[in-house]
């Protein structure tokens, strides 16, 4: 095997054949199968039931049965019309809604690949038992809870769990959760949790909690007991006084049942009902499912609204924003994979000589890279151009197309790969090997800048050094992700890889981010302006919180200062995911600007 070869090698996996068949079946039969444990379905005549529990609607009942008590069949006829449409649009939303939440279980990885009895195979997800043996590779959705036994260079985006846009490294021993995505490497794990209770599971059981009455069900059910009750007293005082004056019972029964009809408001269900449905078809315009109809009118009760920021306010996507070099500093627009923005320097359009650096470096960062992308297509991925692999490779391959770098696969042709040391959580950095045009080897390298910005790494003087870490500090606190650059010519192939990380020249740093979504500041000051305060919710890591949220909340400001209504959208909460705690709200200000454009300060709602 030559030097290349071992060093890109897959760990060597443990000798271990799986379960065998046998033992597969007996497990399965005792924990059941892979799946999320769904909510039993709710039969046709429970939910038509449901609806008709509700007090007004048992007040409604009543006046039918009254009515066709003392003969007004009309009466009768309205009344039990407007119970029926009631409950049929109640009935039919709940069916529909609970269709498209049904949805959500292909989520769930259909197939894995299962070593069982020696022999690797494909089985269905459902079929996976703990104590299996996963084979997991790039692209793969983890089927079930497990931890990890051999790795090679494994990175899983976890997004779906924590909302954290920047896949994890997993090394031999670590816990893979269901559901998450491989998105480099390869490697294999021993199942310790699956079903219900999986981190999928477990999140599934959450949703199944029993939900409270919303504030307008309080309300209509508190005014339909009022309303029975008083209608009832009345009656009784009406029927008592009548008999009392010497009037015929039949007559005073007739007039009692009639004041009971007259005093229910038989269209304030119906009015309720087709309000909430027409708010119902208005969000499913904006593309939120509404399960009952009630819920709409929940949305009104809102004043706190706690959210996350990856995926949510933002794009979920890296993107680069910022590239250093020791001769340019520029600016890179755009969102998503689309190889589509411009280059700025000091504001303006970069010029050529001024390209030439940043293209340099984006180049070694194309040929340092695992990552592919792939064109829009309307029918995959909304029109959008899609990524495989490491979201921030990715991002650097879409930068390189903006600045006008090779094709990916031009480079792979004219810069062939036969050597590379994949990224590792103790490297901390990626060492590529190409041929040149030459007899030489190009050495591209990239990683965090405490593991390249080194002497033993770089050659470069200690004021060049110096002044790169001070650049990557500034970028870190404004909350980008930071890579820094570096590559080298090598006569002869190295071996190990690793021995060619020296005497590197530094080409520059490069800073990432998941940019916020084109709306999502004018979205939190409509909250704002409806009276709902906005709180970004983060994680406390390794002991301390960590800058990203904090810089993000002040891009969403600068944002929104640059709108005509200059409002500090956001506040931001800290929680421990360990300590339980309630979050703790950072305290912010709020400013708003006058008919003459002057700055007031106010403190947040």
């Amino acid at each position: 095997m030559t030097a290349s070869a071992a060093d890109r090698a897959p760990a060597p996996v443990r000798a271990t054949a799986g379960l065998t068949q046998e033992e597969a079946d007996r497990r399965l039969a005792d924990t059941g199968p892979n799946e999320v444990t769904a909510r039993k379905p709710v039969r046709l005549h429970k939910r038509v039931l449901a609806q008709l529990t509700d007090p007004l609607i048992m007040v409604l009942l009543g006046a039918v049965v009254l009515t066709l008590a003392i003969g007004d069949h009309p009466d009768a006829i309205v009344i039990g019309l407007v119970v029926l449409v009631n409950t049929t649009v109640g009935v039919a939303q709940e069916i529909r809604a609970d269709n498209a939440v049904a949805a959500l279980s292909a989520l769930t990885a259909p197939h894995a690949r299962v070593r069982r009895g020696g022999a690797v195979r494909d089985l269905p997800a459902a079929s996976i038992v703990p104590g299996d043996v996963l084979v997991v590779g790039e692209g793969d959705i983890v089927a079930a809870d497990s931890e990890l036994a051999e790795a090679s260079a494994v990175l899983v985006d976890e997004s779906m769990l924590t909302g954290e846009s920047v896949p994890v490294d997993k090394d031999p021993g670590a816990t893979l959760s269901a559901g998450t995505v491989v998105v480099r490497g390869r490697g294999v794990a021993v199942v310790t949790a699956t079903g219900a209770s999986s981190a999928l599971g477990r999140i599934a059981a959450l949703l199944d909690e029993r939900r409270e009455p919303t504030p307008l069900q309080r309300r209509l059910a508190a005014l339909g007991r009022v309303l029975a009750a008083a209608t009832l007293a009345l009656c009784v005082l009406v029927f008592a006084l009548g008999l009392v004056r010497g009037l015929p019972l039949g007559t005073m029964a007739v007039t009692a049942i009639s004041l009971a009809v007259a005093a229910v408001p038989e269209s304030l269900p119906a009015v309720v009902t087709l309000a909430l449905a027409l708010g119902a078809r208005r969000m499913v315009a904006r593309h939120a499912l509404v399960r009952r109809l009630p819920a709409v009118e929940t949305l009104g009760s809102v004043s706190v609204l706690a959210t996350d920021k990856t995926g949510t306010l933002t794009e979920g996507r890296m993107v680069v924003h910022h590239v250093w070099t020791p001769q340019v500093s520029a600016e890179l627009t755009g969102v998503g994979y689309e190889p589509e923005g411009d280059v700025l320097v000091a504001g303006r359009p970069a010029e050529a000589p001024e390209l030439e650096p940043l293209r340099e470096l984006l180049t070694v960062t194309a040929l340092c890279n695992d990552a592919t992308l792939r064109p829009a297509d309307a029918e995959v991925s909304d029109g959008r151009w899609a990524a495989l692999g490491d979201p921030t490779e990715a991002a650097l391959l879409t930068a390189a197309a903006k600045t006008g770098c090779p094709e990916p696969t031009e480079l792979s042709v004219t810069r062939p790969r036969v050597g590379e040391a994949p990224f590792d959580s103790l490297r901390r950095r990626m060492t590529t090997l190409h041929k040149t045009d030459g007899d030489g080897l190009l050495v591209c390298l990239k990683g965090a800048p405490e593991a390249v910005l080194d002497p033993a790494v770089l050659h470069a003087s200690p004021d060049a050094l110096a002044q790169a870490r001070e650049e990557a500090a500034q970028l870190a606190v404004r909350g980008y992700r930071v890579l820094a650059v570096a590559s080298g010519v090598r006569d002869d192939l190295p071996s190990p890889v690793t021995a060619a990380e020296s005497g590197l020249a530094l080409l520059g740093l490069v800073a990432l981010s998941d940019p916020p979504k084109p709306h999502a500041a004018a979205t939190l000051a409509s909250c704002r302006a409806a009276g709902i305060t906005p709180i970004l919710t983060t994680l406390r890591r390794r002991g301390r919180w960590r800058p990203t949220s904090l810089s993000w909340a002040r891009e969403m400001r600068r944002t929104a200062t640059s709108s005509r209504e200059r409002t500090w959208p956001l506040d931001v909460s800290l929680t421990s995911p360990r300590s339980g705690s309630s979050p703790v709200p950072i305290p912010s200000r709020s400013w708003t600007s006058s008919r003459r454009g002057v700055p007031g300060e106010r403190s947040p709602p």
